[in-house]
């Protein structure tokens, strides 16, 4: 978004404060629907992309890694869960109470399109591709230039924690807050999260909530598939033993039924990594950070945590806002920050 960009700017530096509005960024409908911004969609649609992705209608869209990515990763879901719908599922329920006819039916058919719906946003949706620029900006030639010819490292003031800003020497741009160029798809990405393989995309500031709900609603999907899958060993094993069925013959019973016991492993596997990442992305959108950041342990302090109320607010909400409150106040300098000590240890790296 054109506020992430303006902290770019390689023109700003301490002898040059810039508020840039005090009113927050105008709020936009997802870039699926009304597409990115003029900048960005300039950049994508004009022949000047230089990514490792194929972008499609009018910058919306990227394909990265499809083969064997995104296809392999389709093939091994959608594969078990028309089966589970076809074979299993009426299994423990009467044909009335397929689909909406029942909670569980409900309940599964809903989330089944969730999953489908969000899986294919957060693996084709542009995930925020920052524009390249063609040369190295002339506002640091020659002063803000190293040995070897390559702009310096600069320092951010954001939330009065001094941050500080890598030169991408591939997009040639100061990378915006938050954002890291991904080598599988050879783009800079605005808030970038991780790079997804399963997905074949960055995941980034756009496709971010598509990607959390998907692994939210896959772990609540696939508790309900093991819940269906041990009803209909248990009614299997009353149906060979009677009543009173102990725990040997239940495991059995397991016997009759190599293909569901199969089926089964293969969900409780999946639930504990969905599990898990669930669990990990709600611990870290509580205090504002994203994967990249919380792995490399970038932050002393986060300048961008305000409280899980207000960061919960800006990523699922607002994510056209660089800071959940306040006025965004771009303060750069190429030396050490006045405000701080003189010790390099006192600086958060912004971007890897």
């Amino acid at each position: 978004m054109s506020r992430y960009l303006a902290y770019s700017d390689p023109s700003v530096h301490r002898a040059h404060v810039a508020r840039i509005e005090k009113e927050a960024p105008k709020a936009r409908l997802p870039v699926v629907l009304v597409g990115p911004e003029k900048e960005f969609k300039t950049y994508l649609t004009n022949g000047d992309y230089r990514g490792g992705s194929r972008v499609c209608c009018g910058g919306r869209f990227v394909t990265g890694q499809l083969w064997p990515n995104s296809i392999s990763t389709i093939v091994m879901t959608v594969g078990p869960g028309f089966c589970y719908f076809k074979f299993l599922l009426p299994r423990v329920l009467e044909p009335d109470e397929l689909y909406f006819g029942s909670f569980l039916g409900g309940s599964q058919t809903v989330l089944a399109a969730v999953i489908l719906l969000c899986f294919m946003l957060a693996s084709f949706t542009n995930p925020g591709i920052v524009p390249r620029s063609a040369a190295i900006p002339q506002e640091l030639v020659p002063n803000y230039l190293d040995m070897q010819g390559n702009p310096l490292s600069r320092f951010l003031r954001i939330n009065n924690v001094t941050v500080k800003q890598k030169f991408c020497l591939t997009c040639r741009i100061f990378r915006p807050p938050r954002s890291k160029h991904c080598s599988y798809c050879d783009n800079c990405v605005l808030r970038f999260d991780h790079h997804c393989t399963w997905l074949g995309n960055c995941i980034g500031l756009h496709n971010y909530r598509y990607f959390v709900v998907l692994i939210y609603c896959a772990t609540i999907f696939l508790i309900e598939c093991i819940y269906v899958a041990f009803r209909i060993l248990h009614n299997l094993s009353l149906d060979i033993y009677g009543p009173g069925v102990d725990t040997f013959e239940w495991f059995c019973t397991l016997g009759e039924e190599p293909t569901l016991v199969g089926f089964l492993m293969y969900c409780m596997v999946l639930v504990v990594a969905v599990l898990l990442l669930s669990i990990y992305h709600t611990v870290i959108v509580l205090q504002n950070l994203t994967t990249n950041e919380h792995v490399r342990n970038y932050y002393k302090e986060n300048p961008f945590d305000f409280g899980p109320p207000r960061n919960c607010w800006q990523i699922y909400c607002h994510p056209e806002r660089v800071l959940a409150e306040g006025d965004d106040r771009l303060q750069a300098d190429y030396g050490p920050h006045p405000s701080v000590s003189d010790d390099e240890s006192v600086y958060e790296e912004l971007a890897a």
